[in-house]
C-alpha cells in the first residue's frame, strides 16, 4: 500500500485547476454519465437497440457485484488512510475497493468495442479502436486516483469485475440472438 501511496502523491503533486476539472470531467465519463450516453447511442442505431438491454442488464448486474464487493472488502479510501492525499472534488462516503468508475467505464469500453467491432472488420481499424478504449479506461482510472478517490489496486480490481461482466454479458447477447434467429427460422418452417 506504501506504493500507492507514493504513486497518489506524485501524480497529485502535479495539481492544477486544469487538472482538477480535466479529471473530473473524465471520471464523470466513466460513471453513469458515459453509460446513458452509450444506451442513447445504441437506441438510436438501427438494428443494435439489444445492445442497449443487454449493456443495462450488464450494468445492473456488475453495480450490484462491486456495491457488494465494497462492503465485503471494506478498504478505505487514500484521502482516509493518508493526510498528505486530498480529497479532490465530490464527496464519496463508500469504501474504495473495486472502483465502480473504472467498472463502468470498463463496461463502456467493451459494448463499445464489441459494437464497433460489427462495422470495422479491418485488423488496423479493430486495433485503433481497442487502443482508443484503452486509453480510455486508462485515463477514468488515472482520474480515480488523481482525485484521490481510489489506490491503483482498486482501479486494476474494477477493470477486471468490468471485464469478465462485459464477457459474460456479451455472451449471454450472443447466446440469445443465437436462439431467437433459431426460433425464427424454425418458425418460418411451420
Amino acid at each position: 500500500m506504501d506504493f500507492e501511496i507514493k504513486l497518489i502523491e506524485f501524480l497529485q503533486g502535479g495539481r492544477t485547476p486544469f487538472f482538477d476539472v480535466s479529471f473530473q470531467v473524465i471520471s464523470m465519463i466513466g460513471s453513469y454519465v458515459g453509460a446513458v450516453a452509450l444506451v442513447f447511442l445504441f437506441l438510436f442505431t438501427k438494428h443494435r437497440r439489444g445492445y442497449a438491454f443487454w449493456f443495462l442488464f450488464t450494468y445492473g448486474f456488475a453495480y450490484l457485484v462491486q456495491s457488494s464487493l465494497k462492503v465485503l472488502i471494506a478498504r478505505d479510501r487514500p484521502f482516509n488512510v493518508s493526510d498528505s492525499i486530498m480529497n479532490i472534488g465530490d464527496v464519496v462516503t463508500s469504501y474504495s475497493m473495486p472502483s465502480g468508475h473504472v467498472v463502468c467505464a470498463t463496461l463502456i469500453a467493451v459494448f463499445l468495442g464489441a459494437y464497433l467491432f460489427s462495422f470495422y472488420k479491418s485488423k488496423g481499424s479493430r486495433a485503433m479502436i481497442c487502443l482508443a478504449l484503452i486509453i480510455y479506461v486508462g485515463l477514468v482510472a488515472l482520474s480515480r486516483m488523481y482525485l484521490g478517490k481510489h489506490f491503483l489496486t482498486d482501479t486494476l480490481v474494477g477493470m477486471g469485475v468490468g471485464i469478465v461482466f462485459g464477457a459474460l454479458g456479451l455472451t449471454l447477447m450472443w447466446l440469445w440472438n443465437k436462439r431467437r434467429k433459431k426460433n425464427e427460422t424454425s418458425n418460418d418452417n411451420l
